[in-house]
């Protein structure tokens, strides 16, 4: 490549690198530390980590399933997840009888519940703010997906601008030359060393670029089970679910199912997913689809019935997160990640020595500063804006609305909505949305003591009962006495459990 090319590509290398390298510096840093997000998250979670070997985990899902349901009777369980790593027990994602997501922990051989962990923690909340700056917009995900052309470029145009680069691999920097020389050999030294994980990083995260934009594969469709009027059969029990992983093992010879999907609608069907013999997991895992009702197979399927695009989800997944070889490749891509944010914040402290000369005298990061010019006033309002977004999130009034539903009536006939989870020793605003017709008046009741302010207002033909719950240590069972015109009464039962925080 001749000289003018190259200098060419060495001024869009140093004025990219530049304006881009604090974004590139902490979408690594973010990226390192959600390699072990949840491990670090987890440092006082005691119960949760175990020792236990593949062949000592013998817990079944019915195991669980029961175990959890005996703990927590009022939950509802939609997805159980054996050995989500290696040092974790078990876990299990359901909803809370006031509608709260929660996990469930429970030893790998017993089943026994060991620990209840809220979903949103620190892990989920790096995840948002390294993939969508904490927005949860689609839009600002592609925007940083397409982030990955500029950084193939860099790698590309570093790589023909550092002549023999293949030899600078153990070319440790110096700084007899004074600070800019020695930045420079640091920056050229990082980038060799953390060039793979650069150029993965880069091809993953243009391949989940186009599957924002609806590129997509083909999936197999199990049949549709038979039809019923409730999501979860009244007869779901440990048994049942023990009795469908058998049918999933015999329809599917070699699986070996770690997660399990209940159904959450009606016409859900229960899936079992697992490896499976002759498949690395690369490409993904087996699937089998039982009719909760029946337990006829309603579908059968290996990694080779995936095709087009979704075939390399499961690859690309394991590369971008470094899970492709377990606690090894973690570590591993810990390191590399590290030295690839030693790269970004190299490179900007080589082109701002550079253009400000004058402030040598200044500290490492304020010569970045000053030598940014006028990006520096961009990432200003980027960083108000993940401030205004996360107060938003996660300031004093943003919790999520939460429903309970029945126990002994469809959701159209009457449900509670709360503004705010079920807690120790705070008092909850609930709101009775009734959907039953002529409901004239309400009286609402809990654990057999009557509340004594219901406000009941009338919109139609639908009413609302507001009232306040002081939560109980043990339960918090609500009936609702649904007052009819005619004098009729219709009685509605809720089942929300005892508070777990």
């Amino acid at each position: 490549m001749n000289r003018k090319i190259r200098n060419s590509l060495f001024k869009l290398h140093t004025w990219l690198g530049l304006h881009l390298s604090l974004f590139f510096a902490f979408m690594f840093l973010t990226g390192t530390l959600l390699v072990a997000g949840f491990e670090l998250e987890s440092v006082g979670r005691t119960a949760i980590w175990t020792t236990a070997t593949k062949e000592e985990r013998t817990a079944s899902f019915g195991a669980i399933y029961g175990s959890i349901k005996e703990t927590h009777p009022e939950s509802r369980i939609f997805i159980i997840h054996k050995r989500p790593a290696p040092w974790f027990v078990d876990r299990t994602a359901a909803h809370t009888g006031w509608g709260e997501k929660v996990s469930f922990w429970t030893d790998p051989t017993t089943g026994a519940v060991v620990a209840e962990t809220r979903p949103l923690g620190f892990r989920n909340i790096l995840r948002d703010l390294h993939d969508t700056f904490l927005t949860e917009q689609r839009i600002v995900f592609m925007l940083v997906c397409a982030m990955s052309v500029v950084l193939l470029f860099q790698l590309v145009s570093g790589l023909i601008t550092y002549r023999r680069f293949w030899k600078g691999f153990f070319r440790w920097p110096g700084r007899a030359a004074g600070f800019r020389s020695w930045a420079s050999s640091t920056h050229r030294l990082t980038a060799l060393w953390a060039a793979p994980l650069l150029f993965l990083t880069a091809v993953t995260s243009f391949y989940f670029l186009l599957g924002s934009l609806g590129l997509d594969g083909t999936r197999p469709h199990p049949n549709p089970p038979v039809p019923r009027d409730v999501a979860l059969p009244v007869n779901l029990d440990a048994t049942l679910i023990d009795q469908a992983e058998a049918r999933a093992r015999e329809a599917l010879p070699g699986f070996d199912p770690f997660l399990v999907f209940l159904p959450d609608k009606k016409t859900d069907s229960i899936n079992f997913s697992g490896n499976l013999d002759g498949h690395s997991g690369f490409f993904g895992t087996g699937s089998v689809f039982i009719d909760p009702v029946t337990l006829d197979v309603l579908g059968a399927f290996t990694p080779d019935d995936i095709g087009g695009f979704t075939y390399w989800k499961p690859l690309m997944d394991m590369l971008h997160f470094g899970t492709w070889g377990g606690a090894f490749s973690m570590a591993l891509w810990i390191i590399l990640g590290l030295i690839a944010t030693g790269l970004a914040l190299t490179g900007a402290l080589i082109f701002a020595a550079r253009i400000a000369p004058d402030a040598t005298q200044n500290s490492p990061l304020r010569r970045i500063w000053r030598g940014m010019g006028w990006a520096r006033w961009g990432y200003l309002l980027l960083l108000a804006g993940i401030l205004f977004t996360a107060y938003y999130r996660f300031g004093p009034n943003s919790h999520d609305r939460t429903r309970a539903f029945a126990i002994d009536a469809p959701p159209s006939v009457a449900r509670l909505i709360m503004d705010a989870p079920l807690r120790r020793d705070t008092a909850l605003d609930i709101q009775l949305r009734i959907g039953e017709p002529d409901v004239q008046a309400a009286a609402i009741t809990t654990n057999g003591d009557e509340v004594q302010a219901v406000k009941f207002t009338q919109n139609g033909d639908r009413a609302i009962a507001s009232f306040e719950l002081l939560p109980s240590e043990t339960e918090n069972n609500i009936t609702a006495h649904l007052k009819k015109s005619d004098g009729g009464e219709k009685t509605v039962n809720f089942r929300l459990g005892a508070p777990i925080w």
